[in-house]
């Protein structure tokens, strides 16, 4: 083993090998994250058609409980127009539409109401992810399934506490006028 100190020539050229090396790595996720944003831009993917053995068995207990949100929601009488939309920003799990009204729903279960259950779940961080994800989706959404003309929008909250089902309607918002 070669024992350097930091007067040698060897360190500066190690030293610089190394700064080149992190630029380039850098370089590379900068560049599939922008193929990445380009793909997703193009079209809105969901996870809908995925083979159940390739998701997780947290995974999968979420899809059951975005499942009984759709049910739910249908049965109150939304449409639901998307499932699992997934982005950089983040995922919004249902888009429906509740009237003429555009809804970003975000499903949450917890089997313990230790440390506030479901509702309490949805920390400031997770509202801000779903806020990017509903911003990113917005304009695309809009011109599907409303004739691109922006509709009233609202981001509701389904939790699946351990005594029941809750919907928050309209549980965060954008702007701070709530």
């Amino acid at each position: 083993m070669t024992v350097f100190n930091s007067s040698t020539k060897e360190y500066a050229t190690l030293f610089c090998q190394a700064a080149l090396a992190q630029k380039k790595a850098v370089a590379k996720r900068g560049r599939a994250l922008r193929a990445n944003l380009l793909q997703c831009r193009q079209e809105p993917r969901t996870t809908e058609g995925s083979p159940p053995s390739a998701r997780s068995t947290h995974q999968q207990r979420g899809d059951l409980y975005e499942a009984l949100a759709q049910a739910h929601l249908a049965r109150a009488g939304c449409v639901v127009l998307a499932r699992q939309l997934r982005c950089p920003a983040g995922e919004l799990d249902l888009v429906v539409r509740d009237g003429s009204i555009l809804v970003f729903v975000e499903v949450r279960q917890r089997t313990s109401s230790r440390y506030g259950g479901a509702s309490a779940s949805v920390t400031p961080a997770k509202q801000r992810r779903v806020l990017r994800a509903a911003r990113w989706f917005l304009a695309e959404l809009v011109r599907r399934h409303f004739g691109g003309i922006t509709p009233c929008c609202r981001i509701d909250v389904l939790a699946f506490e351990p005594s029941g089902l809750i919907w928050h309607r309209d549980a965060f918002r954008l702007t701070r006028d709530k």
